[in-house]
């Protein structure tokens, strides 16, 4: 975008959101050339309505806020605009959306398409970083995100520098690889729970900290685990019991499940060479974030054989914003004028 556009657009307002399977954040906001300003805000429980029509349409009407372009980033995959909602019974069509609202510029975006989006807009105390080497302005940029599941988004900058392009993936459902012999009976045990092929985001995400918790928990019972076991401890229950050093298995899950995502955050930074940086994002590896500290996160990210030199060129942060697919989305809105 252009100095001249930035101008021209500083005082226009805009509307954005960030949609999930539980809640929508929503927002109106005016972009100056100082940051922005948000007018109005409101979070609602997405399934109180019967479409993403109805739901921007009862944020909207109230507000009699005119607004020249909109971006919503959502929890779902997306092709030509249009995709459906894993736990919502919303089928969504960018082109109808537009035409229900009356914004004719409008984009929905994959929520971590939104989350590299909206890594430039950072500010420093959002971020804690793990391998802090300088940063290339320039370099790819690659997002994941622990969760309900394993995101992964990637984006680059546009000449200029200020607007940014991002790209999907589903890379978090990548082939798990076992690097050790308790990696293999993690490995095997997850097949059986789940009764069939095992990703990464079986065991890196909310619910693989709950069933390496069920592991490790069995292990130290000395007994087999079983599928039964799963889903005992809640992500959040298991941070905790490992943060006051009350539970054992907790303190191995987690010590475990931070080895894991560092190891595939090595692979991504292989597959991208992102010398903008990876970017640890979610609510999981938020809560883990004082556990980081004597972890093997660092050591696996870069425990990459011959290209181990290589990925430590790469630098590594944990996001700590939890509004990052939000802040994508504004970003969004305001290059779709630009």
């Amino acid at each position: 975008m252009s100095e001249v556009r930035m101008k021209d657009i500083q005082s226009l307002r805009f509307l954005s959101g960030d949609i999930g399977g539980t809640k929508a954040l929503l927002e109106i906001f005016e972009h100056t050339a100082s940051g922005d300003q948000v007018i109005q805000r409101a979070e609602k429980a997405s399934g109180d309505f019967p479409s993403l029509e109805a739901l921007l349409a009862d944020f909207m009407q109230p507000q009699h806020i005119p607004v020249c372009a909109a971006a919503f980033s959502v929890a779902a995959p997306l092709q030509g605009g249009r995709g459906r909602f894993t736990n919502l019974p919303w089928e969504m069509d960018e082109n109808a959306v537009a035409k229900t609202i009356g914004i004719s510029r409008l984009r929905l975006i994959n929520d971590f398409v939104a989350a590299a989006m909206g890594i430039p807009d950072l500010a420093p105390d959002d971020l804690i970083w793990i391998n802090p080497v300088p940063l290339d302005p320039h370099g790819v940029r690659v997002v994941l995100g622990a969760g309900t599941g394993l995101g992964q988004g990637f984006a680059t900058p546009e000449p200029g520098g200020l607007n940014v392009r991002a790209w999907p993936s589903e890379g978090g459902h990548a082939d798990f690889a076992p690097r050790s012999e308790e990696e293999v009976e993690i490995w095997r045990w997850a097949q059986r729970a789940v009764n069939g092929r095992v990703g990464y985001e079986r065991l890196v995400s909310g619910s693989g900290l709950s069933l390496l918790h069920a592991f490790y928990a069995a292990q130290l019972e000395s007994r087999p685990p079983e599928p039964a076991d799963l889903g005992t401890l809640t992500p959040a229950a298991v941070s905790e019991a490992s943060r006051r050093g009350r539970d054992a298995a907790a303190r191995l899950a987690v010590d475990k499940f931070l080895d894991l995502l560092g190891g595939f955050a090595g692979n991504a930074a292989l597959h991208f060479l992102p010398t903008g940086g990876v970017y640890l994002a979610g609510g999981v590896i938020a809560h883990l974030a004082p556990e980081v500290q004597g972890s093997r996160l660092l050591s696996s990210y870069a425990d990459k054989g011959r290209l181990s030199d290589v990925v430590r060129k790469c630098p590594l942060a944990i996001v700590l914003n939890p509004e990052l697919e939000l802040m994508g989305a504004r970003r969004m809105a305001v290059q779709l004028v630009g």
